[in-house]
């Protein structure tokens, strides 16, 4: 019978033993690991299991029986094209060019990022981004090193201020907005409507010293381009939303600040990195 053996490490530590089992056995349909459990063909620390639940912890010893040998979680390498604002061992938050797509394509910001990082597969963490940004925006974007870096700063994800920097019509000096986004059931494209039901999106639009500011509240797709184009002041060179032509979609991510940040991520707390740009 074939057996796989795992040694869980400081970044497995706090993932469920079915969530572990579903990033290391990356080659496995999930049908067959839910019948590992079932049968109970996994042992944990040499006690066999069937509980999904179980919480990891360092040097915990995982023998999967009946499986074939895992694949190397690979990724491409490739060209860095970000700028490093600021590093330590729990987080990366770099400034992201535009036409660079987060996921999906061989000079993506992740690949970019392993490729910085010189990543190699250890245990069943990836260093994965906190939010993304569209392909045509630029800015921060923050990476997590680590998985509880991960975890916490995705929990606290609408705690953070996260301000945007952008070229618009709008004329407010400062105006918080409320919309709701949703699809369009025929196009399936994103739309905004001022009542529900639909995803809520609150952003803060602002001026400051001639420079036009989004501070936004909650993160919803294309949620400041869609609330822009509600109110007629699309953002320019945003072509998908009526944007006036230019050579760039002018929308930066300008500025992130954290809060409630705990344990060995509170130091970050009010910590703000800004990643300023002139056009």
């Amino acid at each position: 019978m074939n057996l796989i053996k795992f040694r869980a490490t400081k970044n497995d530590e706090g993932r469920t033993l079915f969530k572990y089992l579903i990033k290391q056995l990356n080659n496995v349909p999930l049908s067959v690991i839910e019948k590992l459990f079932r049968i109970k063909d996994i042992k944990v620390n040499g006690k066999r299991t069937n509980d999904k639940s179980y919480i990891l912890k360092e040097e915990d010893k995982i023998f999967v029986y009946g499986v074939n040998e895992t694949k190397i979680d690979n990724f491409i390498e490739t060209k860095v094209e970000f700028k490093v604002i600021y590093e330590d061992k729990n987080i990366l938050v770099i400034d992201k060019p535009i036409n660079i797509s987060m996921h999906g394509f061989s000079n993506c910001l992740d690949n970019q990022v392993l490729t910085y990082l010189q990543y190699k597969q250890k245990d069943s963490f990836k260093p994965s981004s906190i939010g993304r940004l569209d392909k045509h925006t630029s800015g921060l974007i923050v990476y997590a090193k680590t998985y509880k870096a991960l975890v916490q700063l995705n929990e606290k994800i609408n705690k953070h201020e996260k301000y945007y920097i952008l070229k618009s019509d709008f004329d407010w000096s400062r105006k918080k907005v409320v919309l709701y986004q949703r699809k369009n059931p025929k196009t399936y494209e994103l739309q905004a409507f001022d009542k529900e039901p639909g995803s809520r999106m609150e952003t803060l639009f602002f001026k400051d010293n001639n420079k036009k500011y989004a501070m936004i509240f909650s993160g919803k797709k294309h949620q400041i381009r869609l609330s822009l184009k509600y109110f007629n002041f699309p953002i320019y060179g945003d072509k998908k939303y009526g944007g006036k032509f230019d050579k760039r979609l002018y929308l930066h991510s300008y500025k992130i600040i954290f809060h409630c940040l705990e344990n060995e991520l509170e130091y970050l707390n009010d910590t703000q990195f800004i990643c300023d740009i002139k056009w």
